[in-house]
């Protein structure tokens, strides 16, 4: 077991199971220009990068009515931020777990929505820092975002650990020289992750109690 000084999570796929509501709002914006909804499965491939990646992938096209479709999603998702939205089994209990040491949260997902989620699901609280698309920095997989926690929080790269169910995750975690952990629960497959080689490979977010010790020495 190892003793770190950091957790840093990913949000959707990783605390939170977001699909049906994503999915919902992405649905409501391609209806409302006339095309077809998706079904869940196709959505879980399209999402990871942020809102806009997402409903451009969605719809096939980036035009002048771009913008208007963003809005549209945007204004629906505001309102349907947890009518579906579930925290994936052992979230809370893991994180009560690990209250000693600082937490953050690392999301390509807009920070409007972010904090409103968290605060809907009981899990606000336990979080240092929460850096949402729009934070102001490059979004995963640049590490720039994982750097800056790091250096607010002092802790060294080999004490701070990445969680999260993407590429994108563990590419950013590589990238900025930490701890990886790749969760299999998420939006992407066993298979994808293993690719990625993550540091850990784990299939249920308590298993973290296993590995880490949120005592420092």
């Amino acid at each position: 077991m190892k003793s770190i000084d950091l957790f840093i999570f990913d949000l959707d796929g990783t605390l939170v199971n977001t699909l049906e509501d994503i999915t919902a709002s992405l649905n409501y914006t391609l209806c409302s220009f006339g095309k077809q909804p998706l079904d869940t499965n196709t959505v879980r491939s399209l999402v990871g990068e942020g809102t806009e990646v997402l409903v451009e992938r969605a719809l096939g096209w980036r035009s002048a009515l771009f913008a208007e479709a963003v809005d549209i999603y945007k204004n629906h998702h505001r309102q349907n931020l947890v009518f579906r939205s579930v925290l994936y089994p052992s979230v809370k209990e893991t994180l009560q777990y690990f209250k000693a040491i600082p937490m953050a949260v690392i999301t390509n997902k807009s920070s409007e929505f972010c904090s409103p989620l968290l605060e809907g699901l009981g899990i606000s609280q336990n979080f240092k820092i929460v850096v949402g698309a729009d934070y102001g920095l490059p979004l995963k997989p640049a590490p720039d975002a994982i750097l800056n926690i790091m250096e607010k929080f002092n802790t060294p790269k080999e004490r701070t650990v990445i969680v999260g169910d993407s590429l994108t995750d563990i590419n950013a975690g590589k990238a900025a020289g930490v701890i990886t952990c790749a969760v299999t629960y998420g939006f992407r497959t066993e298979e994808e992750l293993i690719n990625a080689v993550p540091d850990f490979l784990i299939h249920n977010f308590s298993e973290l109690r296993k590995l880490f010790s949120p005592r420092k020495p």
